[in-house]
């Protein structure tokens, strides 16, 4: 009797698609918690169960073949199809247990995070969560090298096909100062920045460069914190925004928020998936995100920050 030709798995698939998004065995092996030589055996089975090579690989290149080019978006296809499939049973309360990654922004995590991924586990009870923080930049490359399911963002995702938007939250720019400086003198104290490869850095740069207004270069910061200390201990400035200014712990002992010196601009924060890979689920998810922002946020701002009127804003 002939031997039966080797069996095509979906484990098989997610260890293709994660070998070529990573450009590497070993990269693939680390974010699969596998022993590299695994994840070769498994290319080696799922080559022998298409007939085909897929990957070229060696020490020196790792390259997709013409049949690797073929077989890739179907093999996406299928990761998304049965990501989909679990969410519609997990939603329709048929209770597969199944992960999450989910990557945020640091504005989230003191205020928001906590309560919304609690909501999602009182909803749906086998999903377990884990979160990160990062850049909306760095968000971004995550979602795309599938490093993550779903993941919040600022202004950083143009419209593409292969990623579903869901619009949060209209976040307006605002002034912080020193506590002890007037906002009219800001211009004679140092201004302090965002790093130059932050979104957020680059919009503020903008948008003062617009009005004519360019401070002297100093000190570049990556975290609202950091940004929010240096600007105390100066005695200076720094444009950040309001879910920024609310989302970190004491910002209101190290600075004071005011109206812009400039005209008014903002930007959006929006959760954003893979297009269909989990069903309703992110709709789901941003809608109780919504919920969140509106109760520990939202609600209490105009009262905090009267100047902001209605600038920050749940969108739907």
């Amino acid at each position: 009797m002939e031997n039966a030709d080797p069996p095509f798995t979906f484990r098989a698939a997610q260890i293709f698609v994660a070998a070529v998004e990573a450009q590497s065995v070993t990269r693939a092996a680390h974010r699969m918690g596998m022993a590299p030589s695994s994840v070769s055996q498994q290319l080696s089975t799922l080559e022998a169960a298409l007939g085909a090579k897929l990957i070229e690989r060696s020490a020196r290149q790792f390259r997709l073949t013409r049949a690797g080019d073929v077989f890739l978006p179907a093999a996406k296809a299928l990761l998304d199809d049965v990501s989909a499939a679990k969410a519609q049973l997990v939603m329709a309360d048929q209770a597969p247990p199944m992960a999450v990654r989910v990557a945020s922004i640091e504005e989230l995590d003191a205020t928001v995070s906590a309560p919304w991924l609690l909501r999602l586990k009182v909803r749906f009870p086998n999903i377990s969560v884990t979160l990160s923080s990062g850049a909306s930049h760095e968000n971004h490359d995550a979602l795309s090298s599938r490093a993550v399911d779903l993941m919040m963002a600022v202004d950083t995702v143009a419209q593409v096909d292969w990623v579903e938007q869901h619009p949060i939250l209209r976040d307006p720019f605002v002034l912080v100062t020193a506590p002890n400086l007037a906002a009219d003198a800001i211009l004679s104290r140092p201004f302090v920045r965002y790093a130059a490869d932050l979104q957020i850095g680059r919009q503020i740069e903008a948008q003062l460069r617009r009005s004519g207004v360019m401070p002297p270069r100093g000190f570049e910061f990556s975290t609202n914190q950091a940004l929010f200390a240096m600007t105390a201990e100066l005695g200076g400035w720094a444009i950040t925004t309001a879910l920024a200014f609310f989302g970190t712990p004491l910002a209101g002992d190290l600075v004071r928020a005011h109206a812009l010196p400039v005209p008014s601009f903002s930007r959006v924060l929006a959760l954003h998936a893979r297009a269909g890979a989990l069903g309703q689920l992110p709709a789901q998810m941003a809608e109780d995100i919504r919920g969140c922002l509106r109760d520990r946020i939202v609600k209490d701002a105009p009262s905090r920050l009267p100047f902001l009127g209605e600038g920050l804003k749940i969108l739907r």
